[in-house]
C-alpha cells in the first residue's frame, strides 16, 4: 500500500517523537532505557510502545534487548539529535524573544520541531547567537554541520536533587524531563537553572528545600527530574 503524503508526514513525526523521547530519557546515561519509562512519557499503551520499538529496530534506528530496554543506534541518534536541537532552539526563541513562559514554550516547540526545516532552525540559531542550553538548562545538541560525536553529548550533572544529602546546597543545572505541569509548579516556586537550593528535609513523599529564604516542598517524583551541580 502506498502512503499518502499526509500519512507519510504523520509517520515521520511519530518516528521522530519516539527517537526524541528516548534521547531525552537517556541524556544522563547510556544504559538501555526500560520501555516502561518510555510508556509513561509518551502516555501510550505497552503494546503500542513495543510495536513501534520493533519497527524502529527493523529500520536500524534503535537496538532493543528484551527485559533490559532500548538504546539509539548511530542513525537513530542523528535523527533524535536533530529533532531535539530544533525543539530547544525554538524554545530559546519563544522564551527569549517572545517572552513566552517556559512551559508553554515547551509545548509550542513540540509542534515547531516537526514543521521547521533544518535550514530555518540553523538561521534561528545564528540569530540567537548560537545558544548552548534550552530555557530548562538542558544542552542543545550540536548541529550536523558541527560534526560532533553524538555519544559525547550526554549530560553529566553531579546528581539529581532527590539524591542530595540533607544539609547540602547546590545550584539547579537543568530540568529533565520537561513536563508542562512540572515546569509551571517550579516556576511558581522560583526554581529554575541557576537557582541556589538547600535540601533541609526529606520525607517518603518528597523533599523540603530552602529557596531564597523560603521553604518549598517538592514531590519526590518531581525532585528526581531536577539535576544539580556544585554541591556544597
Amino acid at each position: 500500500m502506498i502512503m499518502s503524503g499526509h500519512e507519510d508526514s504523520l509517520r515521520k513525526e511519530s518516528v521522530e517523537e519516539y527517537l526524541g523521547a528516548i534521547y531525552r530519557l537517556q541524556e544522563m546515561t547510556a544504559a538501555p532505557l526500560p520501555l516502561s519509562r518510555l510508556q509513561i512519557l509518551l502516555k501510550v499503551s505497552p503494546i503500542s510502545i513495543h510495536e513501534m520499538v520493533q519497527k524502529l529496530e527493523k529500520e536500524a534506528l534503535v537496538e532493543y534487548v528484551p527485559y533490559r530496554g532500548v538504546t539509539l543506534t548511530d542513525a537513530g541518534m542523528r535523527v533524535a539529535m536533530a529533532l531535539v536541537r530544533r525543539h530547544r532552539i525554538w524554545e530559546r526563541f519563544l522564551t527569549d524573544s517572545l517572552n513566552i513562559e517556559w512551559d508553554k514554550a515547551h509545548e509550542l516547540a513540540g509542534e515547531l520541531e516537526h514543521a521547521a526545516p533544518e535550514s530555518v532552525t540553523e538561521r534561528l540559531a545564528d540569530f540567537l547567537g548560537d545558544p548552548q542550553q534550552c530555557p530548562h538548562g538542558s544542552q542543545i545538541p550540536a548541529g550536523a554541520r558541527d560534526g560532533e560525536a553524538a555519544k559525547s553529548l550526554f549530560q553529566s550533572p553531579s546528581q539529581s536533587l532527590d539524591a542530595m544529602a540533607v544539609g547540602q546546597t547546590a545550584y539547579v543545572a537543568f530540568i529533565s524531563i520537561e513536563i508542562p505541569e512540572n515546569l509551571q509548579f517550579l516556576q511558581s516556586r522560583g526554581i529554575k537553572p541557576g537557582t541556589l537550593v538547600e535540601l533541609i528535609g526529606r520525607q517518603v513523599s518528597g523533599c523540603t528545600l530552602k529557596v531564597d529564604g523560603r521553604q518549598v516542598d517538592i514531590p519526590l517524583e518531581l525532585a528526581s527530574t531536577i539535576w544539580v551541580t556544585g554541591t556544597l
